[in-house]
């Protein structure tokens, strides 16, 4: 494990005093891995487990491959349960990597399984349960069937409240995975603006990724007219063979787990050829100067919400529609709250604990500040940075550079 234990007790500690707070005894949570990341992460943060299968299978393969639950219950060790090895080779756990000593195998059905084991246990009443978003219906229908005396409260933000507060541990890979998302995205827009292919390009910010012993979700790029289009180029990987032509607009990002499971999502754009029109230019250097600002704006102690307000300003002051979006999000293993609302785009409900739209910054926390300007006759700029909430600055973590030229 990357982690010393004391760092995954601490984090139970902190699980359970949340539970307590919310009025709970027991907390069930979820987790799909499979090939993804976007629904690993909260039992990877408490128990450092991540299936190694290659997808969510077929119900005919055992109900529940590629998926875990963990059970925290009355200030225990939390319990890792996962469905039975036998039904594919991938669900084999080496112990060395797992946090939590107590990993129970089902047999059929993963959920089944769980049921049986909060009987078990004797838990009756309310638990929380965190997966609410993700929990395949045949799964919830046989969790509900098998516990009559339990009710299933969802409160998918339960982790979200602990990984917003980052340890000096955390932070430290956050310095690490910043410097190999840096450089893979330097890489990355260098190949585009040099005029290589997308896949290309792509493949060398893959290539440092890896080296560092890294992960990604997606390389994301686009160039061109199309590029006015859509953020990324095609669907199913964020960039296709083509290769941007001297004078194109090109953007590229780079997204996922970069290091130890925490998520990073920087992006830059640039022209290919480094020979920008007037329009070009002057929508490059408004847009990555808004993401300077904007980052330089978020203190100890402001709000979302008031920023989401400044970024307004400073987008119309510029003379630039402010569009419904972000201007930043919180980071750790997915990207989660507070939210910087972009154009107002509020939530509907205001009160959202994952938007925090009036819960102040605090140093410590991991931030995002991101632009997207559009300009009819220039195309679609956009720029993402992430940083460390200081006390007195604010540490960056993503050093490619904002403009090539």
């Amino acid at each position: 494990m990357y982690f010393p234990p004391e760092e995954y007790e601490t984090r139970w500690s902190r699980l359970y005093e949340e539970m307590r707070r919310r009025g709970y005894h027991t907390a069930v949570i979820w987790q799909r891995t499979g090939g993804g990341y976007d629904r690993a992460g909260n039992v990877w943060y408490l128990a450092n487990y991540a299936s190694h299968n290659i997808g969510q299978e077929p119900a005919a393969s055992g109900v529940g491959c590629a998926f875990a639950a963990l059970i925290a219950h009355n200030g225990r060790e939390p319990e890792l349960h996962i469905l039975q090895p036998d039904y594919s080779t991938m669900e084999e756990v080496e112990s060395r990597y797992v946090a939590v000593d107590r990993i129970a195998c089902h047999e059929d059905n993963l959920a089944v399984g769980v049921a049986a084991r909060l009987r078990e246990l004797g838990i009756q009443g309310p638990v929380a349960y965190d997966g609410d978003d993700f929990l395949p219906a045949q799964m919830y229908r046989a969790l509900l069937a098998q516990t009559p005396g339990i009710e299933w409260v969802p409160e998918d933000d339960l982790v979200f409240a602990l990984q917003n507060d980052k340890s000096p541990r955390e932070l430290d890979v956050y310095r690490e995975a910043g410097e190999i998302s840096s450089q893979a995205l330097t890489a990355f827009t260098q190949a585009l603006i040099r005029g290589e292919r997308q896949s290309d390009a792509a493949a060398r910010a893959a290539e440092i990724i890896v080296r560092h012993g890294g992960g990604f979700q997606r390389l994301g790029c686009h160039a061109g007219p199309h590029g006015d289009d859509a953020l990324w180029d095609y669907p199913l990987y964020g960039y296709s063979r083509a290769a941007p032509k001297t004078g194109e607009l090109v953007r590229a990002w780079v997204i996922g787990p970069i290091l130890e499971g925490y998520w990073l999502d920087p992006g830059r754009s640039s022209v290919c050829g480094l020979q920008p029109s007037a329009g070009q230019r002057r929508l490059l250097e408004d847009a990555a100067q808004l993401t300077t600002e904007i980052a330089a704006a978020i203190r100890p102690g402001r709000t979302p919400r008031e920023l989401g307000a400044l970024g307004d300003r400073l987008v119309r002051d510029r003379g630039y529609q402010a569009d419904p979006g972000c201007y930043g999000h919180g980071l750790a293993t997915f990207w989660l709250g507070p939210v910087i609302p972009a154009g107002s785009a509020l939530p509907a409900d205001e009160n959202d604990s994952f938007f925090g739209l009036d819960v102040p910054f605090h140093e410590g926390q991991i931030i995002t500040s991101e632009v997207f300007l559009r300009d009819p006759g220039a195309g679609l700029a956009a720029f993402e940075d992430i940083f460390i909430v200081g006390a007195d600055k604010n540490e960056l973590l993503t050093t490619t550079p904002l403009i090539f030229w």
